[in-house]
């Protein structure tokens, strides 16, 4: 799990089950009365939008997952995901969460539920993804976390196991005490800010700082933009607009999602922001922060003070760094105690195929 650092079925109350002529074994898909009544149809299987109704349930079956990874909230998951992409249903008796992108449909996390049921949700998932998409090798379910491979051990042989970018985690007592050598730079860093600005103070994030928020937003790209040339605008605005939209998720639905946040105003000007969750009791994650970096020092300033806010955890998840190395730089600057391990699977087999069909492609485009 952690690795030390070196319209829904008719009669809400009966089960729906799938196609009378299935290409796989019948398979029951559950119903109940907090299903929407839109849904997508995969191979006669019922795929509902993965909604902030669906809260209740992907709650009910997460607790069973002993996994303090950034992945395994529900916030992380309806921020990032739009309802067009997103999608669930409960089978065998666990929440298995989809994605929709193009042609392609994939499971962000491998079954929620008791360990006993979690390796039939997985076969039936998977028949799932290979009725959609042109390929098995498109099947995918990623963000597995690593004790998961308990539930594969006794069909080890047919999956393919692929390493993905881990969590950073650290140790909450470090990041406010700030302590040794190791930190020296993030205290005067964190002491240059308060003399500098003498007049900064925090505020608890609520309503009444959205627009202040946007604002910031706006301000930040202005700045970016200024060190941006060529491509690297295209993908710069793509994944600042996608940050964009789940920064406005996460504040349509803050309270429900159980949030909380803190605010940095600098001469009575918001200048930055941030907002996170617990994951566990014991294990708090950092979900966005975003400060004016025309402000040295705001940045450092405002993750340790947010630190604070969860001195009851031990722990402190900021999630990956994206495979961006100047992200990688940032989070191992700070001494991660742990890295939650994170995994993607396949079935095995379905990388020669992969490999056929490239090969005929090429056999079949290739010019007399």
């Amino acid at each position: 799990m952690l690795n030390r650092t070196e319209e829904p079925p008719p009669n809400p109350s009966e089960n729906y089950i799938a196609g009378h002529n299935p290409p796989a074994p019948v398979l029951t898909l559950h119903s109940n009365e907090l299903f929407p009544r839109h849904y997508l149809v995969v191979e006669n299987y019922r795929l509902y939008p993965f909604t902030i109704d669906a809260k209740p349930l992907f709650d009910r079956y997460v607790k069973h997952i002993p996994a303090p990874l950034s992945d395994y909230t529900f916030a992380n998951n309806i921020i990032w995901l739009s309802q067009k992409s997103g999608f669930y249903q409960i089978i065998e008796n666990c929440f298995c969460l989809f994605s929709l992108n193009g042609n392609c449909l994939t499971m962000l996390l491998p079954p929620l539920g008791m360990p006993a049921h979690q390796a039939a949700a997985l076969d039936a998932c998977f028949r799932i993804m290979d009725g959609y998409n042109p390929t098995p090798y498109l099947s995918i379910a990623e963000y597995v976390y690593r004790d998961f491979a308990n539930v594969l051990e006794a069909s080890h042989g047919r999956w393919l196991i692929e390493r993905s970018l881990p969590d950073y985690i650290y140790r909450t007592p470090d990041l406010i005490q700030l302590k040794g050598n190791a930190y020296k730079t993030k205290r005067s860093e964190i002491n240059q800010f308060r003399r500098v600005h003498p007049d900064h103070r925090l505020e608890r994030l609520g309503p009444q700082h959205w627009a202040g928020i946007r604002e910031l937003i706006d301000t930040w790209l202005r700045n970016r933009l200024k060190y941006l040339s060529g491509e690297a605008i295209a993908d710069f605005f793509y994944t600042v607009e996608q940050e964009r939209q789940a920064i406005e998720r996460a504040l349509t639905h803050y309270d429900t999602l159980g949030l909380r946040g803190l605010c940095l105003f600098i001469d009575n000007r918001l200048e930055g922001f941030t907002f996170g969750e617990s994951i566990t009791p014991d294990v708090a994650n950092v979900l966005v922060e975003k400060t004016n970096f025309a402000i040295p020092g705001s940045a450092q300033f405002l993750f340790r003070e947010f630190a604070k806010e969860f001195s009851d955890c031990t722990f402190i998840n900021v999630g990956d760094d994206l495979g961006l190395e100047n992200l990688r730089r940032v989070k191992m600057s700070y001494r991660p105690a742990l890295f939650g391990e994170k995994f993607s699977l396949r079935r095995a087999g379905t990388h020669e195929c992969r490999e056929r069909q490239d090969v005929e492609s090429d056999r079949h485009n290739t010019p007399p």
